[in-house]
């Protein structure tokens, strides 16, 4: 509709900033460097989601669940 097409910005949205923000969280949760998983996910974007994923969860004592 008036000569504007959505894909780029979506494919945009989808590809370059969503595992930035998943990783992002991933990272924290795992226990891992932040600035370093953000850094490898501009490299190699949804592979540093699938290794983060599967990585078990740290567990922080003191924290309430």
């Amino acid at each position: 509709m008036f000569g504007f097409d959505a894909t780029p910005v979506i494919m945009f949205l989808l590809l370059g900033i969503l595992p930035l923000v998943i990783n992002g969280f991933l990272a924290k949760s795992r226990g891992k460097s932040v600035g370093l998983m953000l850094f490898l996910t501009i490299i190699f974007s949804w592979i540093v989601t699938l290794i983060l994923a599967f990585l078990p969860k740290v567990e922080i004592k003191g924290e309430l669940r």
